[in-house]
């Protein structure tokens, strides 16, 4: 065997094992089987490999084959998958594990000869000018004496580490090799970021290397608007219904949000006062057709998230699950609405409201509704008659609950918290199941201005459930609410009837 065909063997490996790797990271599992077909042989060419470096020991091939790893995440891959993977390849895979154990092993007796005096730091990190920098993070407690991070050490703390000593030594890898020094295969220190709080021990690390400069230490980004092919007049339109519908701020002014399509007009963010998933699910909707590289890097410089940039991450997983969850379709019918109106997309291809599918997320503020202005009179009228709303409110009030661009002032209610609760559970829940308890936070007061109490409806509710008092804690209540749904009423027995004593109202 010449060195020529184990340095090719060592290069077919790394590339089997790192598109392994790559698949991994990209989708969670592999198909082993759509590997090279070369897999079936890397055992052997393993135990190959071991009898050449045991006669001709090699510093060079050494470091080629320490930079295979992954080793351990295979292994553990494989136990995880055994039953999906063919039993042929699962023989071969963990021959190679086991065989690759002992290769290392007999490279890491040949490396700590090589490393002399430093035997514990591994073999490209082996000299006095990388121990010397390390040994300020010791000094510091971020390291141990053998150069390994100890417990209390941070991430982000060996990152700063790693990228300091690197530009000092001029490694042009800024993390692989610290990678491997601390066993960080698994868990890299390279994708970790910044955070935008609580960063005083990040800084003192930093300080550690004042020679250092650390300002391309994270990526930074141009201003990055956003392109879209539509005119001014689209634009505008979608600036008019998210003022309307009350998702950005109602001061935005037009120049800020045309701004964001420019950046040579752009002034300053715009301010988005909805939840940071619904800002996510619109600028995927409204603008990845035509900015799928950057999108959530645009998203994250031309919005604001009640005065807090948005988190580039929770943007991603934020879209993610909704796709995952299938909702992209009725998480927020209004907010796609406009989207769509936007991109010109035909109404006949837009999810209808008035299917029997329950609607995700459509306001964060009002009830959504798929009753009529019938029932909401007769609602709105029963509840009057009943001594349950004030009796000054108007039904133009009243409405308000029902649609943002209507509401003017909480509805108040006049009898206590429990029958509340209770109302607002069988007349909206259906129709709001994510956010029912907050939207009536919103939409209801009590004399005196008081808001009801979230989480107590919440266990409140459970209270009566519990109780199997559902059909029974206020008959006029659930006439009004079964009227309103258009639900037959079953008709209680007499000790049923109109129980509050069973649950003390808050």
């Amino acid at each position: 065997m010449t060195r020529q065909e184990i340095v090719i063997k060592i290069a077919k490996i790394n590339h089997i094992i790192g598109e392994w790797k790559y698949r991994l990271d990209l989708d969670g599992e592999v198909e082993i089987e759509t590997l090279s077909p070369d897999l079936l042989y890397i055992d052997e060419w393993v135990r190959e490999i071991g009898l050449y470096i045991k006669q001709n020991p090699s510093p060079i091939l050494t470091r080629q084959i320490t930079n295979i790893g992954f080793t351990d995440l295979l292994e553990d891959y494989v136990q995880k998958h055994e039953e999906e993977i063919e039993s042929a390849y699962v023989w071969v895979l963990n021959k190679y594990v086991r065989q690759m154990r002992d290769l290392q092993s007999l490279c890491d007796k040949q490396s700590v000869k090589e490393r002399g005096p430093y035997k514990d730091l591994i073999a490209p990190l082996a000299n006095e000018q990388v121990a010397t920098l390390l040994q300020r993070a010791v000094d510091a407690g971020i390291l141990d004496c053998h150069y390994q991070p100890t417990l209390q050490a941070k991430t982000m703390q060996l990152k700063i580490i790693a990228f300091a000593v690197s530009s000092l030594c001029g490694f042009p890898r800024a993390y692989a090799h610290f990678e491997k020094q601390w066993n960080r295969e698994g868990n890299r220190i390279a994708t970790c970021r910044m955070p935008r709080r609580h960063v005083e021990c990040y800084e003192a690390a930093k300080t550690l290397y004042p020679e250092v400069d650390f300002s391309s230490f994270e990526p930074k980004h141009e201003i990055a608007t956003f392109y879209v092919p539509q005119g001014d007049d689209d634009i505008i339109e979608m600036y008019n219904d998210l003022i309307k519908f009350s998702y950005i701020a109602p001061d935005t002014d037009l120049s800020v949000f045309l701004g964001i399509f420019d950046k040579k007009k752009f002034r300053k963010p715009v301010e988005w006062i909805k939840g940071q998933r619904q800002l996510a699910y619109f600028v995927y909707l409204a603008f990845q057709k035509f900015n799928k590289k950057t999108l959530w890097i645009k998203g994250e410089t031309c919005f604001r998230v009640n005065g807090n940039i948005p988190h580039r991450a929770s943007f991603v997983t934020g879209y993610s699950y909704l796709k995952r969850a299938g909702w992209m379709n009725k998480y927020d019918v209004k907010l796609q609405a406009i989207c769509n109106k936007f991109n010109h997309i035909e109404e006949s291809v837009m999810p209808h409201e008035g299917t029997d599918e329950r609607l995700i997320h459509t306001s964060r503020c009002v009830f959504y509704s798929t009753k009529g202005d019938k029932e909401k009179q007769k609602m709105y009228s029963d509840l009057a008659e009943g001594g349950y709303i004030a009796p000054e409110t108007s039904f133009s009030i009243f409405e308000g609950i029902f649609d943002e661009t209507k509401f003017t002032e909480p509805v108040q209610w006049t009898k206590s918290q429990a029958q509340l609760m209770y109302f607002v559970q069988l007349a909206f829940k259906a129709d709001n199941p994510f956010d029912v308890w907050r939207k009536c936070v919103h939409c209801f007061c009590f004399p005196g201005g008081a808001k009801p109490n979230r989480g107590s409806m919440n266990s409140n509710f459970r209270s009566i459930k519990k109780k199997g008092l559902l059909d029974t804690f206020d008959i006029e209540l659930k006439r009004i609410a079964n009227n309103y749904t258009c639900k037959d009423m079953d008709v209680p027995d007499q000790t049923g009837a109109f129980i509050f004593s069973n649950l003390t109202p808050n």
